[in-house]
């Protein structure tokens, strides 16, 4: 089942980590373009990379001199994921982009440790994980509606979309995860939806919610140590906060 958005915690979360998160932007820019090359249209994943420097307000002056920063830079960093497993049925998925491995490991394997967690062997965790593209929509005014949203995208035919789940505050719309993705988006937001976040990304097919304190306590640590971790760039997980 989709992740519940709260749109307020979340702006929260996102000014106290910003300067944090920029600076993981701008790596994962400039690995994009080392990977891909600079063109948007043909690297999906400068894209994507875009897509989300501009959803936390990196001006597209900075992203600018990122693109142009990889094309120069002579990058090292290498991407690598690791597939890991927490208490009480808890899946991780961690990616980071370093030069340096073991430092990524030795530091991922401090922070399972005190998770009581540790990693596991590749694709024993990412099989319960599917792709898909997920466009967070903040609620402007209690008039706006799941069938308002759906009636966008049939009237204008739009292929490649999946369901929309309707929260409090917020929506959340599913799509393939392709260019319907954005065709998707970008029709939403020309019809007045706020685009709170969006992004590619894995989402698990079963959640973990009921645990205990002292387990809920651990993996909010957890992620606070990975996202304060440089090299780390993103952790996905099963585990929903109730």
């Amino acid at each position: 089942m989709p992740r519940k958005h709260l749109i307020s915690d979340g702006i929260k979360k996102k000014q106290q980590l910003q300067s944090k998160i920029w600076q993981k932007l701008a790596r994962e820019i400039k690995a994009a373009v080392k990977v891909g090359g600079a063109n948007v249209d043909g690297n999906p994943r400068l894209k994507i990379a875009i897509d989300k420097a501009l959803d936390n307000n990196l001006s597209w002056e900075s992203i600018n001199k990122n693109i142009n920063g990889g094309n120069k830079e002579g990058l090292e960093m290498k991407q690598f994921e690791y597939e890991c497993y927490g208490p009480n049925g808890i899946q991780i998925i961690v990616t980071a982009l370093a030069e340096n491995e073991n430092r990524v490991v030795s530091n991922l394997r401090g922070y399972l440790s005190k998770l009581h967690g540790e990693i596991a062997k590749a694709n024993s965790v990412k099989i319960f994980f599917e792709n898909f593209g997920i466009i967070v929509l903040q609620k402007i005014n209690t008039f706006q509606t799941k069938d308002d949203i759906e009636e966008i995208i049939i009237n204008n035919n739009l292929e490649g979309y999946i369901e929309t789940k309707e929260y409090e505050d917020s929506f959340e719309v599913f799509t393939e995860p392709n260019n319907s993705f954005y065709k998707i988006r970008d029709e939403l937001i020309k019809n007045s939806f706020k685009v709170f976040e969006s992004s590619i990304k894995l989402v698990s097919s079963s959640k973990v919610t009921n645990v205990d304190e002292d387990t809920k306590q651990r993996m909010q640590r957890f992620i606070e140590s990975c996202e304060n971790d440089d090299d780390i760039q993103s952790v996905i997980t099963n585990y929903e906060e109730e």
